[in-house]
């Protein structure tokens, strides 16, 4: 890793390989990185002559954030959740709902306070062209809290419509409710948090469906992984602020997290990593959200091991890393070890490839 003060760029070279070949290459990455003003990742790709340029997301973090810290009175920041079902989305939003400056949906009462549902409920369908996204903002805009600065947007389906809506966000008519307050501009911010292959049973209904059908449900998490990397590339070409967070590390990094999060999203203010939503004032019945304890407690409460995942003690990053043999005390699902047994070969490439890109991506502190 090169770094210099206005950048790093990560080199990945072969053994043997002639260096002045790589030189020319390397130094077009870094004349590119001090134009972005990011850290990039170069992937040498002897064989065919090319170098991968990509940013390094654990020092893009360190200079990019997703709001202001005192946000100005005409904007608001649609802070967006791209999460996969079942993947711990609820968890990462009771987390985000401790800050009294955040705007949710949950007043809609539709199921685990989600867009789509609430969407449903107004009688639309998926919003997939850009005309769709003033109908989109005009049913949220009743129910968000329009005085906060952040709103909140909770993305677990139809992932992939994600990239498509982003600009159109950005360039719809503004509802009339947001503009009498002044509001003429808004901007967006991700947060994509995905959960390591080998923590799929934490999930009953993705136990249930493993079993009914099992290479559909790992041919469902590549499809989710490929969705999240292809928004997240598309977000950094444009300049677009994201973070990543692995949900092992929101379980058993809590204070990390809590961390990363408040850099990242310093508007918001300090979070409480083990909130516990209040029914009737942060969340509704016809939410469903049954949140009993806090994010920290739960993860307190559980061992990793049970779901053969092995948490880093690693001083400079949060890596952990799911076990090949299986080492659970309690064995009480059939299947052992990630998904992608339930793949072909290539498909277990492209599965282990989403999964090393989104790893180096959260491993920061």
């Amino acid at each position: 890793l090169k770094c210099v003060p206005r950048y790093c760029v990560r080199v990945c070279l072969e053994a043997r390989k002639p260096m002045a070949s790589f030189s020319v290459h390397a130094l077009l990455a870094m004349l590119v990185s001090a134009f972005l003003g990011n850290s990039l990742n170069v992937d040498q790709s002897w064989r065919s002559g090319r170098t991968h340029i990509g940013l390094h997301q654990g020092f893009q973090n360190q200079s990019t954030v997703g709001c202001k810290a005192t946000p100005d009175e005409s904007s608001r920041t649609i802070l967006r959740l791209i999460v996969q079902n079942d993947h711990g989305s609820t968890a990462l939003e009771a987390v985000l709902m401790s800050s009294p400056r955040l705007a949710t949906l949950c007043s809609s009462d539709v199921w685990q306070c989600e867009g789509h549902k609430l969407l449903e409920k107004e009688g639309h369908g998926s919003p997939s062209e850009e005309e769709d996204i003033d109908m989109v903002l005009e049913a949220y805009s009743k129910y968000w809290n329009l005085s906060q600065p952040v709103f909140l947007d909770k993305k677990t389906k139809w992932l992939s419509l994600a990239k498509e809506e982003d600009k159109p966000l950005l360039e719809a008519k503004l509802p009339a409710s947001l503009q009498m307050l002044g509001v003429d501009n808004l901007l967006t911010s991700y947060v994509i948090m995905y959960k390591p292959m080998c923590l799929w049973p934490m999930s009953h209904i993705i136990v249930q469906e493993v079993k009914a059908d099992p290479q559909r449900r790992a041919r469902a998490e590549l499809k989710g992984l490929q969705d999240q990397m292809e928004l997240h590339k598309y977000l950094v070409s444009v300049g677009r602020p994201v973070l990543v967070i692995n949900y092992a590390d929101l379980l058993w990094h809590p204070g990390i997290t809590k961390r990363r999060l408040e850099r990242f999203l310093p508007c918001l203010g300090s979070l409480d990593i083990d909130f516990v939503p209040k029914l009737g004032v942060d969340i509704f019945p016809g939410n469903e959200m049954k949140i009993s304890t806090g994010v920290k407690h739960y993860g307190e409460m559980v061992d990793p091991l049970e779901y053969n995942y092995r948490v880093s003690v690693r001083e400079n990053g949060t890596r952990g890393e799911c076990l090949v043999d299986d080492t659970r005390p309690n064995k009480e699902v059939d299947f052992t070890g990630g998904l992608e047994q339930f793949l072909d070969s290539e498909e277990q490439k492209m599965l282990n490839d989403a999964y090393l890109y989104f790893d180096e991506l959260a491993d920061d502190i």
